[in-house]
């Protein structure tokens, strides 16, 4: 009996992707420092020590997040 295989070899150049997600996820925590912040200061001006709770849900697509850092390159390049 034949063995027949098939062997294919993809290589991806990933950086310009892996920065973008790392400039991404800076600017999340950067967030989330002010938002923590700012509830300080929220809670002194109302006098209440009481913390609102707020869920916000991201989704990292990784496809559409190389789209955006393509782009921006490309836009910066221009300049």
């Amino acid at each position: 009996m034949a063995n027949n295989k098939l062997i294919i070899e993809v290589s991806a150049d990933t950086t310009e992707a892996l920065e973008g997600i790392k400039e991404v996820t800076e600017a999340a925590n950067e967030c989330a420092e002010a938002l923590e912040k700012l509830e300080k200061v929220m809670g002194r001006l109302t006098n209440k020590k009481d913390s609102l709770f707020i869920e916000v849900p991201v989704i990292l697509n990784g496809k559409a997040i190389a789209k955006k850092v393509s782009e921006f390159t490309e836009i910066k390049e221009r300049f």
